[in-house]
């Protein structure tokens, strides 16, 4: 069995019936491009809303999130609000 059947295996016994997606499985994205996990390369005109500006992993984002990790990654605003 292939790596993408054995998640869409997990996926339908684990997501909603009602959560449309394709039989695409994401194991790396960089810029535009989205990898899936047989090694298959796609253009992602599907990209989630956090990467539409600036594609996957743009060097400026990837480096804003390494330095708010080593603070903290979440917390409870309602509990903890922070400055950000």
């Amino acid at each position: 069995m292939t790596a993408s059947a054995d998640l869409q295996t997990r996926q339908k016994s684990a997501v909603a019936g009602g959560v449309g997606t394709r039989s695409i499985f994401a194991e790396k994205a960089l810029n535009a491009e989205l990898w899936d996990v047989e090694g298959r390369r796609f253009i992602d005109f599907a990209a989630g809303i956090a990467v539409n500006n600036t594609g996957h992993r743009h060097p400026k984002v990837m480096g804003a999130v390494a330095e708010q990790a080593e603070h903290f990654t979440h917390t409870c605003f309602h509990v903890a609000p922070y400055e950000g």
